[in-house]
């Protein structure tokens, strides 16, 4: 599976409505609440536009290095390509969680 064949880095998709979102300002609460939990999470930049914290994403992020249960939290543009590639990752990837960053980087909020 090529991960860069499921979605544009370059345009937003409808096809990610309806899909589990997370606010920023959930992202940061969430993320002390499963760390503090020994639960592993990965903010996703998808667009090649960092925030602190994120990796880029890359095929070998869902390669396995990741253990079962971690949280994936993808950001676009908008929330539209996120949501639509975490629907995708959702039945590939079983074992892990994937979570779309509503608004995406446009909503973006430092902590």
């Amino acid at each position: 599976m090529n991960v860069f064949d499921l979605f544009s880095t370059a345009a937003c998709s409808l096809g990610g409505a309806g899909s589990l979102k997370w606010s920023w300002e959930e992202y940061y609460q969430k993320c002390k609440e499963l760390k503090a939990e020994d639960v592993s999470v990965v903010l996703v930049d998808m667009i090649k536009h960092p925030v602190s914290g994120s990796v880029p994403i890359s095929n070998e992020l869902f390669a396995g290095e990741h253990p079962d249960g971690t949280y994936f939290a993808l950001y676009c543009h908008s929330g539209g390509s996120s949501g639509f590639l975490q629907k995708k990752l959702t039945v590939q990837f079983p074992k892990y969680n994937f979570v779309n960053m509503a608004g995406g980087i446009g909503a973006y909020q430092p902590e």
